[in-house]
């Protein structure tokens, strides 16, 4: 069973919750619109069904709600970020807003971010450097809790999920691609763990390396497989990449414990594309040659091409007419959290 609910009521839904314990109201909306966001955008392992996690970590001192978020080192264009344990999307948003500061100084910025819990959609910081004119790369890892993905040959989880984000601006909306370098994100694994699904095959092995279709398994010591089936060296070789720009830059967090491993690390590069030439030519070249990807006509089956970010886009729009759907599992547990908070719950 889904059910579905207008963008507004679970924004004031998620804020409330965070709120109730101990969140500054503006950092809870910022939390709570970056979640509802990306369910709005199709990707609800990022989306509301975090809540529950995030106030267990809040419960147990892995996030310190309104915490200060500061540089710890700066150079020129490239600054170390500590987070504080804040939610990661506040340290995030405060590292992409200094990278596209020494951006627009010095025509390329560079963030690395430290000591924070989950960051939320990756793509949602290089859409906010694109928003300001900037190209931007970003990568996300782990510090050491959450290596739940395999290296390829390997049976054993030693690597994050590692997503690698991407954005440009155009005219209009800015170009944004955003994908695990893991055959499924764990935040999907969830999903399908909390809905009683069976994982397609291909995405899971348990801890004896057969495969495996139960997502159970995952935190069972198993172990999610890299991208690329066959050719899963490539995913596994993105993924490390996405690992060293996350975790070796600035202060190397990659395999610590206690608490510290807790963080959820990541490496930002923004590029002002005014430093370069003309911004506006930029953006008009870049959707030109848009244009010119999509006048390539349609794979058999195919409606045609579609540009990084045009899904979500097309999923916005029919959510926000419809109702984002939020899986009847995953609202049992948020009313539960509700509940617990003393939240009164909308239906």
């Amino acid at each position: 069973m889904t059910r579905r609910f207008q963008a507004d009521a679970l924004e004031r839904f998620a804020a409330g919750v965070f709120e109730a314990h101990g969140t500054p109201a503006q950092e809870a909306q910022t939390v709570a619109h970056l979640l509802v966001q990306a369910d709005l955008m199709g990707l609800p392992s990022h989306g509301v069904l975090r809540v529950s996690q995030y106030v267990e970590d809040i419960r147990r001192g892995a996030i310190v709600p309104g915490a200060s978020v500061l540089v710890r080192g700066a150079a020129a264009a490239t600054v170390l970020v500590d987070g504080q344990w804040n939610f990661g999307q506040i340290g995030a948003q405060r590292a992409t807003e200094l990278a596209i500061e020494r951006a627009q100084r010095f025509g390329v910025g560079s963030v690395s971010l430290r000591r924070c819990r989950h960051v939320g959609r990756l793509g949602a910081y290089v859409e906010q450097a694109a928003q300001a004119g900037c190209v931007a790369l970003g990568t996300c890892s782990t510090s050491g809790e959450g290596h739940w993905v395999a290296p390829f040959g390997g049976r054993e989880g030693r690597l994050g999920t590692n997503p690698i984000a991407f954005a440009a601006p155009t005219l209009n909306r800015p170009v944004v691609m955003d994908f695990s370098t893991a055959a499924l994100p764990e935040g999907r694994v969830r999903l399908y763990r909390d809905t009683g699904q069976a994982l397609p095959a291909g995405i899971l092995v348990d801890r004896t390396g057969a495969p495996s279709t139960d997502p159970a398994d995952l935190y069972e010591s198993g172990a999610i497989l890299p991208f690329g089936g066959d050719q899963g060296y490539k995913g596994f070789g993105l993924g490390f990449m996405a690992q060293i720009f996350s975790c070796l830059l600035g202060e190397p967090t990659w395999r610590e414990e206690g608490l510290e491993s807790n963080a959820n690390t990541m490496w930002l590069l923004a590029v002002d594309a005014a430093a370069w030439g003309d911004a506006e030519r930029f953006r008009a070249e870049l959707d030109s040659m848009i244009a010119y990807v999509c006048s390539s006509a349609p794979a058999r089956g195919s409606n045609g091409v579609l540009v990084p970010g045009e899904r979500e886009s097309a999923a916005e729009a029919r959510y926000r007419r419809e109702g984002i759907p939020v899986e009847e599992g995953v609202w049992i547990q948020l009313v539960q959290v509700a509940q617990e908070a003393g939240v009164e719950v909308e239906t």
